[in-house]
C-alpha cells in the first residue's frame, strides 16, 4: 500500500510497482471508507474502545522492497520507509481518540489483518476523516481559511423536510464554508456530484466527503488544528 505523505522519487516507483501487481488503490480505498463511514455513523458508539494500533511496520515495510534488485538499495529504501512509518505513528497517536470506536474496529478487522496494510498509511485514512469531522464541529479547534466561500446553492435548506434538519445543515454549511477554499477543487466537484438524491442530507454528506481532506491538511502542517 502506497503512502500518502513525504514519499521520495524512488519510493513513488516501489508504490507504483505494487498497485501494478493487484493492491488496492489509494482511491478504492477511501471511497469504501467514505461509504462505510456513512452507514456506521449511527452505530459509532457499538464498538468497544480500541487502543492505538501497534503494527507491524518491519514487515510491511520488507514486502514494500522485496522486489528491488539491488541490496543496498533495498536497505535504503526500507529505512525511509521506517522513518515515514515512525512520523506517521507520532502525527496520529494525539488524535486517534477522535476515531469512532466502530471505525476503530472496523479498521483493525478489514485492512490489519495482511502485512501489505500494515502501515500508519492505512491508520491515517481514518484518523484524517475523523480529525477533519471534529474541525468542522468544533471538537478541535483548527484555524479557517483566509477567504471563506458561501456555498449559496445551500443556504437555506430548503430541501429539508423538518426545523431539525435546517438547523442541522445550517450548522454543516456553516462549518465547511471556513474550510472551502483550499480544498482540492477535483476533490470538492466529485463530492458535489454525489450529494442529491441520496438518503443523507446533502451538507451531511458533502462534510463527511471532504472531512479527510481537512485532516490531512492538519496532520501536514498545512493548517494549526488544536484540542477545543
Amino acid at each position: 500500500m502506497c503512502n500518502l505523505y513525504n514519499l521520495t522519487t524512488s519510493q513513488e516507483a516501489i508504490c507504483a510497482r505494487g498497485t501494478a501487481q493487484g493492491q488496492m488503490s489509494m482511491g478504492t480505498m477511501r471511497v469504501l471508507i467514505f461509504l462505510a463511514a456513512l452507514l456506521t455513523a449511527p452505530f459509532a458508539h457499538a464498538a468497544e474502545a480500541l487502543p492505538f494500533p501497534d503494527l507491524d511496520t518491519e514487515g510491511y515495510c520488507t514486502a514494500l522492497v522485496s522486489k528491488m534488485l539491488v541490496k543496498a538499495e533495498q536497505e535504503v529504501e526500507k529505512g525511509k520507509c521506517l522513518t515515514y512509518e515512525t512520523t506517521m505513528k507520532v502525527k496520529l497517536q494525539p488524535f486517534w481518540n477522535l476515531v469512532e470506536s466502530s471505525e476503530r474496529a472496523r479498521l483493525m478487522r478489514d485492512y490489519m489483518r495482511e502485512v501489505r496494510f500494515q502501515t500508519y498509511g492505512t491508520v491515517g485514512f481514518f484518523v484524517e476523516s475523523a480529525l477533519g469531522k471534529a474541525c468542522l464541529d468544533g471538537r478541535v479547534v483548527c484555524a479557517p481559511d483566509k477567504t471563506n466561500v458561501e456555498l449559496l446553492a445551500f443556504k437555506g435548506a430548503r430541501y429539508c423536510p423538518s426545523e431539525d434538519c435546517v438547523k442541522e445543515e445550517t450548522a454543516r454549511r456553516l462549518g465547511l464554508e471556513k474550510y472551502w477554499s483550499s480544498l482540492p477543487k477535483d476533490k470538492t466537484a466529485w463530492c458535489l456530484g454525489h450529494v442529491l438524491h441520496q438518503k443523507f442530507p446533502p451538507l451531511q454528506i458533502l462534510s463527511n466527503c471532504v472531512a479527510e481532506d481537512i485532516g490531512g491538511q492538519c496532520l501536514r502542517g498545512e493548517r494549526e488544528c488544536r484540542p477545543g
